[in-house]
């Protein structure tokens, strides 16, 4: 502002007004260095830059997410406007369609083949340098994330073992042979059922939030009637179904699911079986182009439990129809794997690497003292050392035991093993115990005794017995951090560091320069006018005249 004040005036004009103001467009061609030094952050779709902002307007990063979905001629006006472009996505996500643009009658229009690039990922992968996030932190138990690990990522995501006993992924399957035509696209009975469940997880669970998915925006338009009709007159579930919450309850088809997370996921198929009993396999945007990656965003939304539901089963497909690397692939298999309760490839699937002496010579010590014990738990490159069970449930993990062994000296930095991995895995619920092994070796009977003291309190915790992290201690604490913080920055001293004088003329320069460090000290940035106004404050006169604002002008110039 101090040096765009024909720009500073323009802004504070427009903010004094109610109404009438002049277009974004406008303001940022007449005050742009202004209005991007008050507000450096914008956030606009990449549609509306031109609208918004003229050609002059040059932002020094412009960062895309979700460019799996950006059309590349969508993305030039943005990249235009910008000094360094940073662009986010996933290219084994959903790339940009028109599938569900056409009316009800045109759904069976097949999605038009494109062209070059894509997307704006595919554009920009040849020209930047990339950077792969290979850990994964939104799902709570790993079940949810195993099957695109292995079957899209290639195993390379770095996923955590959940300490939850209850199945986070599930199938139920809805037997019944349609009555009537034209519901092999959307079954009848389907529709009733997740309507059930909709309602029972609104009465049982309203505090989790809910999503649900469909493959076809019949599907999806037919759930959504047959709710409202549920909910007509229902006012005690108006609160589950707030559509101002932060994570409100929605019902949406693959296409517009993209970048949305709920607690629970309930993945409707929709498409069934024929009067005949047969199973025709028309299953819309899963067979097109791209198929896999429309099923990929959907498995992936949840964060603690997805339900599928579908009114055939998985050996219902034909495999003699199935080509390899596609979305009908994609679905069978994900239908198998839900009915197994996300154990199919998790289970048995432990790690190959084998104990070293100090990681065999714990698990012999532990398990001679009573504690169950699994070895290298997890179905990921990331495996918990050892996962101390229950003792009276000994599916139920209690306590994570990391060892400074394989799995430790595999990470690349030392914030990943020493504090991001315990981090992950506290926020997943569990407790959290290291052995170190030089402490092992010099006193080990020390650290027996302080494993088993650990495991009996991540025992007691577990029965609801010990303080969790959110009790009465852990608010006392809270309380005390907050009354023990340190205070914010101010100023150096009360009073402002100048003497008292009937002119402006009797101070000097390194008295006023003072006066100036002073009002500076707190550490508020001011314009130069703003500086002016708060010396003159400080000094001892009722009546602020040109000599007394030239004087303290100069200085704030000088200094």
């Amino acid at each position: 502002m101090n040096e765009f004040p024909g720009q500073e005036s323009i802004i504070r004009s427009e903010a004094a007004k109610s109404r009438r103001h002049k277009p974004l467009r406008r303001i940022f061609a007449e005050a742009s260095d202004v209005l991007t030094a008050v507000c450096p952050c914008w956030m606009a779709s990449p549609l509306s830059v031109c609208q918004l902002l003229g050609t002059n307007t040059i932002f020094d990063y412009v960062i895309f997410d979700e460019a799996s979905q950006i059309l590349p001629e969508d993305a030039i006006p943005s990249i235009l406007r910008a000094k360094h472009a940073v662009v986010a996505g996933d290219n084994h996500q959903l790339p940009p369609t028109t599938f569900f643009a056409a009316s009800d009658e045109d759904d069976d229009e097949s999605e038009a083949d494109g062209t070059g690039y894509e997307s704006l990922l595919d554009m920009m992968i040849p020209f930047v340098r990339g950077f792969h996030l290979n850990w994964h932190y939104r799902s709570r138990d790993e079940s949810l994330i195993a099957f695109s690990n292995h079957h899209i990522y290639d195993d390379r995501l770095v996923t955590f073992p959940g300490a939850g006993t209850s199945k986070a992924i599930s199938h139920v399957f809805v037997d019944s042979i349609p009555t009537s035509d034209l519901q092999e696209e959307s079954s009848g009975p389907e529709v009733n059922k997740v309507v059930e469940l909709i309602m029972e997880h609104a009465r049982t669970a309203p505090d989790v939030s809910l999503g649900v998915i469909t493959m076809g925006i019949k599907h999806a338009n037919r759930i959504q009637a047959a709710l409202d009709r549920e909910l007509n007159g229902e006012a005690e579930f108006s609160e589950f179904f707030d559509t101002g919450k932060n994570e409100r309850f929605f019902i949406k088809n693959l296409e517009r699911v993209q970048g949305d997370e709920r607690d629970a996921i309930i993945i409707s198929v929709g498409y069934g079986k024929n009067r005949g009993g047969s199973l025709p396999l028309s299953f819309g945007p899963i067979l097109s182009l791209g198929g896999r990656r429309r099923l990929n965003v959907a498995v992936t939304r949840a964060k603690q439990k997805v339900t599928v539901v579908s009114s055939f089963k998985y050996s219902d497909i034909d495999s003699s129809k199935v080509r390899p690397q596609t979305g009908l692939e994609f679905l069978k298999n994900y239908l198998e794997y839900a009915s197994s309760g996300g154990q199919l490839i998790t289970s048995g699937e432990l790690s190959t690497e084998p104990m070293n002496e100090f990681e065999l010579d714990v698990y012999e010590a532990l398990t001679s003292k009573g504690i169950v014990l699994v070895p290298q738990l997890g179905c990921s490159k990331f495996r918990i050392d050892f996962a101390a069970c229950h003792p009276s449930s000994p599916g139920k993990y209690v306590l994570a035991i990391e060892c400074d062994g394989a799995t430790y000296h595999s990470s690349y930095t030392a914030r990943d093993r020493d504090r991001l991995r315990q981090q992950q895995l506290e926020r997943l619920g569990w407790t959290f115990h290291r052995i170190w092994s030089t402490d092992w070796f010099l006193r080990r009977q020390e650290e027996i005794d302080r494993v088993i003291q650990a495991y009996e309190k991540a025992v007691q915790k577990s029965n609801g017995n010990g303080r969790s992290g959110q009790g009465p201690a852990s608010a006392r604490n809270r309380t005390q951090q907050t009354q023990t913080a340190p205070p914010r920055a101010g100023r150096t001293s009360l009073r402002a560091p100048i003497p008292v004088r009937n002119s402006i003329d009797e101070y000097s320069p390194t008295e006023l320069m003072s006066l100036l460090r002073w009002v500076k000290s707190d550490g508020k940035l001011r314009t130069n006018d703003e500086l002016v106004d708060e010396m003159f404050e400080a000094l001892p006169f009722s009546r602020r005249g040109s000599r007394i604002d030239a004087a303290l002008k100069r200085v704030v110039a000088s200094g």
